[in-house]
Formats: structure tokens, C-alpha cells, sequence
């Protein structure tokens, strides 16, 4: 835990700026996974398409809104 919030540089942060990079972080984690399992066969593509958008824009906004996230996060530091 002590090593992370080095690691990210959080330590002088709020809990709602610390939260947000946080889910920031896992969200690209999260995308980052998806990608490499629908790579690796484990996933079908199509079955991250949502409102008739490929699954390739679905994976990539996880990552954008992870990154948006982060960066919020991480405003004014």
C-alpha cells in the first residue's frame, strides 16, 4: 500500500482526487486485460459491443475514461 501511494505520488492528495486516480488506474488495467484476453482468444470481440458500437471503441473508451480519471486526479499536483 505505502510502496503504491509512492509509486502514483498520492500521498499529499484528497480521498475524492485519490479515488479518482485510483479508478483511473484500474480502469486502464481493466481495459488493458480486456484487450490482451480478446487477443488471446479468451473473449469474442463482438461481446464488448454495446449500442451498436464495436468492441474496439468499448475497450478504447475504457482506457480514455481511465486516463480522463486520472489525469483529474492528479489536477493541480
Amino acid at each position: 500500500e505505502q510502496n503504491m501511494i509512492k509509486f502514483f505520488h498520492t500521498g499529499n492528495l484528497s480521498p475524492a482526487k485519490k479515488a479518482s486516480v485510483y479508478s483511473g488506474f484500474g480502469l486502464l488495467i481493466l481495459s488493458t486485460f480486456l484487450a490482451g484476453s480478446v487477443v488471446l482468444n479468451i473473449f469474442e470481440l463482438e461481446s464488448f459491443a454495446v449500442l451498436g458500437h464495436s468492441g474496439v471503441r468499448t475497450l478504447a473508451g475504457l482506457a480514455v475514461v481511465g486516463c480522463l480519471l486520472a489525469a483529474i486526479g492528479f489536477f493541480d499536483e
